[in-house]
């Protein structure tokens, strides 16, 4: 934006939906700036502008200086909404202009600062009063219901239809279905009436040219990369036709670069393929009927290589969906195209089905589904390809067996995040975990973490890896500070933790405060500048 585009916006502001804050020394990043982002992305996007008063006279800014490149990530983690940030030296001052998105339809923007989902009134923000969420909420007009303008039977492809009745009879266990007329079967499944034929059809079953003439957003391009990071492709293939004309092409085109891991469990192999088809055709077809076809200048991507294959569709998380509860929770965009492949069979369920695809992914050893890349106008869905520890699923067996208890998905999500990252999620959990012997705390109070019993680390054949985890115990982390100070004489806060930069400050003095209390060390001199030693 030069200076003259931003003057012209200042003085002319109507239908721009300006936010002015003179915010000469301060803007607090922590409430002020979450705050009003979401509230101007709750109505429908806008710039906030900092550095100019509020009858826009520029007057300059310093917030942010020096921090600015990092303002956009903070705002994403917080928000999941990609706010762009425009510098612009204004011979007044600096100005800052930060480029505000619209929150998607039906969704609201929750805030992480002084109120959940702000609002503004006048010149200040408010916690959003109960009708304006309603409204918001209930703003959904189901797009795949409507009807598609001067779209005609003759635009539909007659084998997809076919093919359509054949899998409803199949799903419905109705053999007279199969001796429905064509046009019926639209009728009876609410994809055609009498004002006309609708965009679930149009998806499902138009020809090439229909969609390129009514949707030519609705296509699936895969591009399959040797190398994950390699910026060109090594193959792509682009589909515009309908739905169930093109979802087993689709698939092959995957499966074609499918490879085969085998696995020896006992006298037994078995072979576990890097791309699962009911995963894929899972994800993909979750894709097409969560999608927002609103968003005419976005696809959906299929990104394949040896190391996972991940599904790129339009329009973020549907309220109340998050990725947190994305496995139980459910939430229609278009309810018309899922209720239709729901009742073809082509999906489970109308619901999500990731929980399908994770129940798969962690039995065949490969870990969680990543949802990195997902945000408030985007759902990435990325499923590892290649086995990273196929004796994980075992070993729960193993102690099901034992146990005389079958591990729930949950469970399993959670014993996983435990095996990656040492980190118990769901507090819930733990006591069964613990009764159960299949974790093990590694240090007390607030910073405890957990890591999979020995048991694991031995049926996993990796012994080695359990005592790195497991690390010193608290007994010899207190045997060594005594040595040191044996032999140094004395030592500050600072010099003990550099034996253990694993510990925070906080955990190395709870250690010497330990030995105080047992009167094996003392503490010399003030807060600040004393220091421990030996007691004589």
């Amino acid at each position: 934006m030069t200076i003259e585009e931003f003057e012209l916006l200042i003085k002319n502001p109507e239908g721009s939906n300006l936010e002015l804050k003179q915010a000469k020394y301060s803007f607090n990043e922590d409430k002020d700036l979450p705050d009003y982002c979401a509230a101007i992305a709750n109505e429908r996007g806008g710039k906030l502008i900092l550095g100019v008063s509020n009858d826009g006279v520029a007057c300059g800014t310093n917030v942010y200086n020096g921090t600015l490149h990092k303002i956009p990530n903070e705002i994403f983690s917080k928000l999941k909404i990609r706010v762009n940030i425009e510098e612009i030296n204004h011979s007044q001052g600096r100005v800052l202009v930060f480029h505000i998105p619209s929150r998607s339809v039906g969704q609201i923007v929750q805030s992480t600062g002084k109120y959940k989902y702000p609002m503004r009134v006048g010149e200040s923000l408010a916690e959003m009063d109960q009708i304006t969420i309603k409204q918001i909420l209930n703003e959904f007009e189901e797009f795949t219901s409507t009807v598609v303008p001067n779209l005609q039977f003759i635009d539909l492809d007659k084998n997809a239809i076919e093919r359509l009745r054949k899998l409803w009879a199949i799903k419905s266990q109705r053999k007279d279905y199969l001796r429905k007329d064509l046009q019926a079967v639209l009728e009876d499944l609410s994809l055609m009436r009498r004002e006309g034929i609708t965009y679930a059809a149009l998806i499902l079953l138009g020809k090439e040219k229909s969609l390129q003439q009514f949707l030519p957003s609705a296509e699936i391009i895969f591009e399959w990369r040797a190398k994950p990071n390699q910026i060109a492709y090594d193959y792509r293939k682009i589909w515009r036709q309908g739905i169930l004309t093109i979802v087993d092409n689709v698939w092959e085109a995957i499966n074609a670069r499918n490879i085969r891991f085998p696995v020896q469990e006992g006298f037994i192999q078995k072979d576990i393929w890097a791309f699962d088809e009911k995963s894929v055709r899972e994800a993909v077809l979750n894709a097409v009927a969560h999608r927002d076809y609103r968003d005419s200048n976005r696809s959906i991507f299929i990104h394949a290589s040896q190391e996972f294959i991940q599904i790129i569709s339009p329009g973020g998380l549907i309220f109340p969906v998050t990725i947190e509860n994305i496995i139980h929770a459910s939430a229609w965009r278009n309810r018309l195209l899922a209720e239709t492949l729901e009742k073809t069979g082509l999906v489970e369920r109308s619901g999500q089905g990731i929980d399908d695809i994770f129940d798969k992914t962690l039995k065949d050893g490969k870990g969680l589904p990543q949802f990195s890349g997902t945000d408030a106008s985007t759902v990435a869905i990325e499923i590892p390809a290649r086995i990273e520890d196929n004796k994980f699923i075992s070993y729960l067996e193993k102690v099901s067996k034992e146990k005389k208890n079958e591990f729930t998905l949950e469970e399993i999500i959670e014993l996983e995040n435990i095996r990656k990252a040492q980190k118990l999620s769901n507090i819930k959990f733990k006591n069964n975990f613990l009764k159960w012997g299949i974790i093990e705390p590694i240090g007390h109070g607030r910073g405890t973490k957990y890591i999979l019993s020995h048991e694991y680390y031995q049926h996993d054949k990796r012994p080695g890896v359990y005592t790195r985890l497991k690390g010193v115990s608290r007994d010899e982390r207190k045997l060594l500070i005594v040595k040191h100070l044996k032999r140094d004489k004395k030592a500050t806060v600072g010099e003990i933790n550099d034996i253990f930069p694993e510990l925070s400050r906080k955990e190395v003095q709870n250690l010497l405060q330990e030995l105080r209390r047992s009167k094996q060390l003392t503490y010399k001199g003030n807060r600040k500048s004393g220091y421990w030693k030996t007691v004589d």
